[in-house]
C-alpha cells in the first residue's frame, strides 16, 4: 500500500474514533487497528496523538467543505428555477451537516474546544468560511438579478445555513437518530421559506 493510502486509511479510521470516544479516551492502538496498520505506522505519519487529532479535525472539515461547495455550485440563477434551486441547495447543505463526517466533526469540536481553542479556528478556516463566502457570492448574484433583497450577502449566507439546519439537531438528537425523508425535507423547506420571507424581492410563490 502506498504511503498516501496509509495516511488516508488512518485519517478515515481516526475521525469516528475521536468522534465517538473524544480525545482523551481515543487510543492510537484502536485507530491503528481500525485502519489495519501498525501503531508505529501511525506515529511515522502523524508523530503523535495530538497531531493526529488536529489533522483529523482539519481533514473532516475539508471533506465537509467539499460536499457543501458542490451543493452551492449547482445553484440555478434563472427566473424560472432560482427559487426551487434554493430549496435544493438547502437540502444539499443540510444533508452535508448530517453526514457522518460532519457529525463526528461537531462532536470533536464540542468536546475538545475547551482543551484546545485552536480547533475552532481550524474548522472556521478549512470549512465554515469558504462555504459562507461561496454561498454569499451566489446569493449576491441572485440579489443582482433582482430576485433577492440583500444588503449584506455574508450575513445572509450565515442565516441561510442556520435556518436550513435549525430543526435538525432536535429531530435527529444531534445526528444520532435517523429521521424520515419527509421530516427532513419538511424541516429544510421551512428554513428556506423563512429565509425567503426575509430576503425575497417579491413574496415567495
Amino acid at each position: 500500500m502506498a504511503l498516501r493510502d496509509r495516511r488516508r486509511e488512518i485519517l478515515d479510521a481516526a475521525a469516528p474514533i475521536f468522534g465517538e470516544e473524544g480525545y482523551e479516551r481515543a487510543s492510537i492502538d484502536a485507530i491503528a487497528s481500525r485502519a489495519g496498520v501498525s501503531k508505529p505506522t501511525v506515529y511515522s505519519h502523524f508523530g503523535g496523538k495530538e497531531q493526529l487529532f488536529r489533522e483529523s479535525v482539519a481533514d473532516s472539515a475539508q471533506q465537509q467543505n467539499e460536499a457543501a461547495l458542490g451543493a452551492i455550485a449547482q445553484l440555478d440563477y434563472s427566473a424560472e428555477g432560482w427559487q426551487e434551486a434554493l430549496y435544493r441547495l438547502g437540502l444539499g447543505l443540510a444533508d452535508c451537516s448530517l453526514s457522518p463526517c460532519s457529525v463526528f466533526l461537531d462532536r470533536m469540536i464540542a468536546a475538545e474546544v475547551g482543551r484546545d481553542p485552536d480547533i475552532f479556528d481550524v474548522v472556521q478556516v478549512r470549512a465554515v468560511r469558504p462555504v459562507q463566502e461561496a454561498l454569499a457570492g451566489r446569493l449576491a448574484m441572485l440579489g443582482n438579478a433582482g430576485f433577492l433583497r440583500i444588503a449584506d450577502p455574508v450575513k445572509a449566507a450565515r442565516q441561510f445555513m442556520v435556518l436550513v439546519n435549525a430543526e435538525l439537531p432536535g429531530l435527529t438528537v444531534l445526528g444520532t437518530q435517523r429521521i424520515s425523508t419527509e421530516a427532513f425535507e419538511g424541516a429544510v423547506h421551512d428554513g428556506v421559506d423563512t429565509f425567503l420571507r426575509a430576503y425575497a424581492a417579491e413574496p415567495a410563490i
